[in-house]
């Protein structure tokens, strides 16, 4: 799906219809993700840095794909491509609430973890790479790309 994507005239909101922002409170999480919410009441942003030539370089059109795996099933919650900056940003997500880490009884709920996968035709692809959300934080992800050797995987 990520090389169809560079290969076509299409624009990201061609593809992919959500909005890259998030009104405060609300979350592009769908219905069967309401047990989610209630536990993650959270919020915290996501911005994705992606460089070349340790970081002296930003690379733009790069597309970044935010997903989780929940309940056995792995949810795709934000997929853009980077600015001439190299940056895709205002991404938010659940986290749990600064409020619940205070409290023994909710203190055992794990940390938000999400996977992010980036993808370039010129560059070796990043899969699920973990990064963890905190409530009214946002988190920096900062990606260096390493170029293909040209060499073909079949040999």
């Amino acid at each position: 799906m990520y090389r169809d994507y560079l290969n076509s005239p299409t624009t990201p909101a061609d593809i992919y219809p959500q909005p890259r922002t998030v009104p405060k409170g609300e979350t592009p999480f769908r219905d069967e993700y309401e047990e989610y919410i209630q536990a993650y009441p959270g919020r915290g942003t996501l911005k994705v840095q992606i460089s070349v030539a340790r970081g002296a370089f930003p690379m733009k059109n790069v597309l970044v794909d935010v997903s989780q795996i929940y309940n056995g099933v792995r949810y795709s919650l934000y997929n853009d491509v980077t600015d001439i900056s190299g940056i895709v940003d205002n991404m938010v997500l659940p986290a749990r609430s600064i409020e619940s880490t205070l409290n023994y009884d909710t203190a055992q709920i794990p940390e938000a973890e999400y996977l992010v996968t980036v993808f370039h035709p010129d560059f070796r692809e990043l899969t699920d790479c973990s990064v963890i959300i905190h409530d009214k934080t946002e988190t920096i992800l900062p990606v260096t790309l390493v170029p293909l050797t040209g060499e073909d995987k079949d040999g």
